[in-house]
């Protein structure tokens, strides 16, 4: 055991030194100051928003990472306490700043081309509605807010500097709660739990492989396309799906039935599922078993695998990891009892990430934030990862995703697939969001942190406070 846990603090080591630095910019960055990123896949370039008390400042950098020009300007007023978004419109840039009750939505507009920054506020009359969901997709921003105790939702779209508002009844669907009774969907969005609170859905998007914490909530939302996907998975015996069309507000509801699992005379049993691209991926499991299914979206089963408490698990193509602060506070467990014993009575979750025509699978379970001093960070995604859970927005979600396990224990083992979900047998290379975990947490004297992709590569960007530069540091797949 003892080697085993040298030889992976000699990994973590070699790891640390596997990124490559592509630009350092001299720059001032005041104390306190918040950074989101905004990439424009389109014409190859990033910008970064510094904002804090006194005024926001929008730097715009191209895929060299050489600065082609900046704007600042007044930071919002005062009730505007956070940005929930962003838009791209040609050559303007928009920011979504919301109020505490998201009643009043403002956007800055950083027009690049005319040099000058547009500010407008919006009073969304909200009666008797909440917000579920903020998310950007394709360059166009999103806030959606459910009625009271109805399955009607509302959909505020921002675009080209103009709100419109699209209403979509839900009345005519059916919607089962965990107790297996009919309910609307007012009810599966409203309950909240210690893990994950009520009238939130958490998003799931493509930037970076997703976290076990994100992945471990029961509600959660996919973008595919045109197309903005919700799961719910409070009951134990399906996933039920809604399927938004953004082009058409048109919808389609499907549920994907669980494996089936005996309960067991010590406990109950749970349930989580991930959504890859054309595929559902359900895990199901009591005290002694977990079944791992792979579907189709008709909800043909095209695989399926058992773990059980008291044998090897055949497809798992690590050892079982658990992972109590930073990662050099990380212990391998010996066996499969452990690893089942610990998914079932903490939170359950399944994570995929697909590249180069396979699939990385991560499998394990995250407990809530633990109260105490210790800084903690968990294991992701074929090695590991980390991160602050909260009120996550959309532009900053890879940095959310970075920092996900903070302050949290987690289990998880590796494994690995073809896209048919065939098992492949073998060592996990380690992704290059592995890598940036490690030199993050190795480097935390950085600060305003962006994570990004741009032109299918991954960076890392922080400031130097003691050196007054902003450093980019690129990681490959």
């Amino acid at each position: 055991m003892k080697k085993l846990l040298f030889a992976l603090a000699l990994l973590i080591t070699s790891i640390s030194f596997s990124q490559e630095l592509v630009k350092s910019v001299p720059l001032k960055v005041a104390k306190k100051s918040d950074v989101f990123q905004v990439v424009d896949s389109e014409k190859k370039q990033v910008l970064l928003f510094f904002s804090n008390k006194d005024g926001v400042k929008t730097i715009r950098f191209n895929d060299n990472f050489e600065l082609l020009d900046s704007l600042s300007g007044n930071r919002p007023y005062q009730e505007y306490d956070d940005i929930i978004g962003y838009s791209i419109s040609n050559n303007k840039y928009y920011s979504y700043w919301a109020s505490s009750n998201s009643k009043e939505i403002a956007y800055q507009c950083f027009d690049f081309e005319n040099k000058k920054i547009e500010f407008k506020t919006y009073q969304l009359e909200f009666i008797k509605e909440k917000p579920i969901e903020k998310i950007t997709v394709n360059n166009v921003f999103y806030l959606i807010t459910i009625l009271k105790n109805t399955s009607t939702l509302n959909f505020y779209v921002f675009k080209d500097g103009k709100m419109d508002k699209k209403s979509i009844d839900l009345s005519g669907k059916t919607f089962i709660d965990g107790e297996n009774k009919k309910t609307n969907l007012w009810d599966l969005v409203s309950r909240g739990t210690e893990f994950q609170p009520s009238l939130n859905i958490q998003n799931i998007l493509n930037e970076t492989p997703p976290s076990l914490t994100f992945s471990a909530n029961k509600r959660k939302a996919y973008v595919n396309g045109s197309n903005l996907i919700f799961t719910f998975d409070e009951n134990t015996g399906f996933t039920q799906v809604l399927n938004f069309n953004l082009n058409d507000f048109s919808v389609e509801q499907k549920s994907y039935s669980q494996s089936y699992v005996e309960e067991t005379e010590f406990g109950g049993l749970e349930s989580n599922s991930f959504l890859l691209s054309d595929k559902i991926v359900q895990l199901k499991l009591n005290s002694n078993l977990m079944k791992l299914s792979v579907k189709d979206l008709e909800g043909n089963v095209l695989k399926e695998y058992d773990a059980y408490a008291e044998k090897e698990i055949n497809f798992k193509n690590s050892e079982i990891i658990q992972e109590n602060g930073k990662i050099k506070n990380t212990r391998v467990l010996d066996n499969s009892n452990q690893l089942l014993r610990k998914i079932y009575n903490l939170n359950p979750s399944i994570s995929c990430y697909s590249l180069n025509d396979k699939v990385y699978l991560t499998l394990g379970s995250v407990s809530l934030v633990q109260n105490n001093n210790a800084a903690m960070y968990g294991g992701m995604i074929g090695g590991f990862t980390g991160a602050l859970i909260g009120a996550a927005i959309s532009s900053n979600y890879s940095v959310n995703n970075l920092n996900s396990y903070e302050k949290r224990k987690v289990v998880y083992v590796n494994c690995l697939f073809d896209n048919d979900f065939n098992h492949i047998d073998g060592k996990l290379k380690k992704l290059a969001f592995d890598e940036l975990r490690v030199f993050a947490d190795n480097n935390d004297y950085l600060v305003c942190q962006t994570v990004f992709r741009l032109s299918s590569t991954l960076f890392y960007g922080g400031y130097d406070r003691e050196k007054s530069n902003y450093s980019f540091y690129k990681f490959n797949d």
